[in-house]
């Protein structure tokens, strides 16, 4: 039997507008792609996210990592939903993540540590 396994958590770093007719926040979170989520690579997973203000309204987000490296875009074809009320500091929590976050994880990117990981 196989079972949903994995969640990561995150902390939003930055939830930005871009320009006046773009209505898509830009959320940064404190992992990306080369922190655990190779798997966002072309958006072709879709990790479940939750959110501490999901009863709050909520509006298109695109989502990114922290490293300022024009690939570490998490999704921007399709943005996600998310609270407007998300501020730096919110938790994001990442389900579904599975055990190869970790592997790709395991060796820090650009001084960026892997992630600590909890085994329950």
């Amino acid at each position: 039997m196989v079972g949903n396994a994995g969640m990561i958590e995150a902390g939003s770093r930055a939830c930005l507008e871009e320009g006046d007719d773009d209505k898509v926040r830009w959320v940064y979170l404190d992992i990306g792609k080369f922190n655990g989520l190779a798997e966002t690579m072309d958006e072709m997973i879709r990790y479940p996210i939750r959110t501490e203000q999901d009863g709050d309204d909520m509006g298109p987000c695109v989502l990114a990592g922290p490293t300022c490296d024009s690939v570490d875009v998490l999704y921007e074809k399709e943005p996600y939903f998310l609270p407007f009320s998300l501020e730096i500091g919110s938790k994001v929590l990442i389900e579904g993540t599975g055990a190869y976050t970790t592997t790709y994880s395991a060796v820090g990117f650009n001084g960026f540590p892997p992630l600590e990981t909890h085994v329950i």
